[in-house]
């Protein structure tokens, strides 16, 4: 396929995807059909079935696209972090929780749109499959950042690491969806870097703080 070619499907199917989140983001999964997003991309209705086989193949392709631009961003922090810091499994915790919470401010209406697929992934099979397969990733290596955290005695001897990693979990998704709820009424990278435990959040202004508010 010639190179321009090439790119003008890229840019086609770029816009597509565009289409989909703006979607979604208004009306929802369930509600949202593929003449939704052809419409919104200004195609016609046959064209998104030339990208994907439907409406859950587009999600889970935004799904994907969302977890390597994170794993993206997360190895470049890390990486840009000094030898001794990456040494230490808080400082490396710090360094994932500020990329998280980066690709969030930058990314607000995909966010919001892809925190549904842990309610689709209670109907949806093949959403569940990659929902459940991302997830296990994420807690072994979070569980094993707090186990070498804790054998470094950067947290207490009696952190249990999985359950840690559980509850570090739990709240990057509760930070996140009271930020979208709650537009603007907190500053979300001050906050998950408090969670990682680098900062007390009383030291910082946490108040109506507009940085990257969700839409």
């Amino acid at each position: 396929m010639p190179k321009i070619a090439e790119e003008a499907r890229a840019a086609r199917r770029d816009q597509i995807v565009a289409a989909a989140v703006e979607c979604f983001a208004r009306s929802g999964y369930h509600v949202t059909t593929m003449a939704d997003i052809a419409e919104a991309a200004g195609v016609s209705k046959g064209t998104p079935y030339l990208y994907f086989p439907g409406k859950e193949a587009l999600f889970i392709a935004l799904y994907e696209e969302w977890d390597c631009g994170l794993a993206a961003r997360i190895d470049a922090a890390v990486g840009a972090l000094e030898e001794s810091a990456r040494r230490s499994p808080r400082s490396v915790l710090v360094a994932v929780t500020s990329a998280i919470a980066a690709h969030v401010i930058e990314n607000p209406q995909a966010c919001r749109v892809l925190m549904e697929a842990t309610t689709l992934a209670a109907y949806e099979p093949a959403i569940a499959a990659k929902v459940q397969a991302a997830n296990a990733v994420n807690l072994d290596q979070l569980t094993s950042l707090f186990a070498a955290g804790v054998a470094a005695g950067e947290w207490p001897a009696s952190t249990d690491p999985a359950v840690q990693a559980r509850l570090f979990t739990a709240g990057l998704y509760g930070l996140m969806a009271q930020w979208h709820t709650a537009a603007g009424s907190f500053c979300l990278d001050t906050l998950m870097t408090a969670l990682a435990g680098q900062a007390d959040p009383g030291s910082h202004d946490t108040g109506r703080h507009t940085k990257g508010a969700g839409t």
